[in-house]
């Protein structure tokens, strides 16, 4: 089974294209899920569309694949928010509100260290709320 990934932003939106430059396939959702559901048949759509016209499809793309997802923090903060405050966030990581806001929305992109310590932060609170019984 192939791994596709799937890299995702969010820029008002949910829009995401795979890695592999050879697919040109684009799409967009208002949520994750039906990001999730609009790319997962546009991919097929276009790999069908590609074997018809003959074009050499990518290995990874021959037979069933599994999408793996690759959010930019914009895409990560907006898709935790609703469940995780900033405020929280700030608070686990020592990044202030506002620089997480710059993030959010896609104003500022962070280093690849920063967007660690973000995801580490969020996987901590997590843990905390797992830990509760």
């Amino acid at each position: 089974m192939g791994k596709i990934i799937i890299n995702v932003d969010w820029t008002g939106n949910y829009a995401a294209a795979p890695e592999n430059e050879d697919i040109a396939c684009v799409t967009t959702g208002r949520t994750f899920e039906e990001l999730k559901k609009n790319m997962e048949e546009a991919l097929r759509f276009h790999i069908e569309g590609m074997q018809e016209d003959g074009e050499m499809i990518p290995e990874e793309f021959s037979g069933e694949w599994e999408f793996e997802w690759h959010m930019t923090t914009a895409a990560i903060l907006h898709y935790v928010e609703k469940t995780v405050p900033k405020s929280a966030i700030s608070k686990v990581t020592g990044i202030n509100q506002q620089q997480l806001t710059h993030y959010a929305s896609g104003w500022r992109r962070p280093r690849p260290d920063m967007q660690k310590r973000i995801l580490d932060g969020i996987h901590a609170i997590g843990k905390e709320l797992i830990a509760i019984s």
